[in-house]
């Protein structure tokens, strides 16, 4: 996948704040997962780490008025939790790059997909110039148009009240090693799921953490492509992730 820079400029404190709660892996819920849940079986240790990221969201933003966490419950066992700009209307959705990709790739094989991120994607429509489709599967146009109502209805559903006030949608996409976050990105799809912009926010991934009282704060900036530098182990581990999905 390819694109340009982010046009939008999104504020470096909501972008560090995610990546911060995105940095919880099994590793930081194992203990907890072990002693009150379950020693032998870690069958829902993927949910727990979800389920302890979401309560992260709301202790990170809770200064943050402005941004409004949404638990979205997807069926009786799970649920997902978008962060939600109310200023701007920019809703930002969480991935690892491995389940995103997976979402991506089962669409382009089918032409369509019941995952709530294609009915989210339909907010931006219009946003970029018109693509062609990318999926292999061919759809008639009378399957195209219920495909839409149906992805109109589900984004419905899920945004309840704030289905008209959700402008644009963009994906934090987290690769991970050895269940640490070591790259991140911010894409920018078109309704069809193509990439039209990125922009890599790793940088961000090895700052120094501390809240509120961070004395280097940098809650007032603006993330600039130009300026964002990785460490030589970084730009390691992506370049071997590169050729990895060259190959693919």
């Amino acid at each position: 996948m390819s694109g340009g820079k982010l046009k939008l400029n999104f504020n470096n404190k909501y972008i560090r704040k995610i990546l911060h709660v995105m940095k919880i892996t099994k590793k930081d819920v194992k203990d907890d997962y072990r002693e009150s849940i379950s020693k032998t079986n870690h069958n829902g240790i993927d949910s727990a780490v979800w389920a302890r990221r979401s309560d992260e969201l709301e202790k990170q933003f809770f200064d943050c008025p402005e941004i409004e966490i949404l638990h979205i419950k997807r069926t009786a066992i799970w649920q997902f939790d978008p962060v939600f700009d109310t200023k701007n209307g920019t809703i930002f959705l969480l991935f690892s790059d491995k389940n995103l990709n997976r979402i991506r790739n089962t669409y382009l094989k089918k032409g369509k997909s019941s995952h709530y991120t294609l009915s989210f994607l339909l907010k931006n429509e219009g946003i970029f110039p018109k693509s062609e489709q990318l999926h292999f599967f061919s759809l008639n146009k009378e399957e195209i148009e219920t495909e839409k109502e149906r992805r109109k209805k589900d984004i419905q559903k899920m945004l309840g009240k704030n289905a008209d006030n959700v402008k644009k949608v963009v994906m934090v996409s987290v690769t991970y090693i050895n269940d640490t976050a070591i790259d991140a990105e911010l894409l920018d799809y078109d309704s069809n799921f193509k990439l039209r912009e990125s922009q890599n926010v790793s940088d961000l991934l090895n700052l120094t953490f501390s809240g509120d009282n961070n004395t280097n704060d940098m809650s007032d900036s603006i993330i600039s492509h130009e300026d964002s530098q990785t460490n030589n182990q970084l730009v390691t581990l992506k370049q071997k992730k590169a050729k990895k999905d060259n190959k693919n």
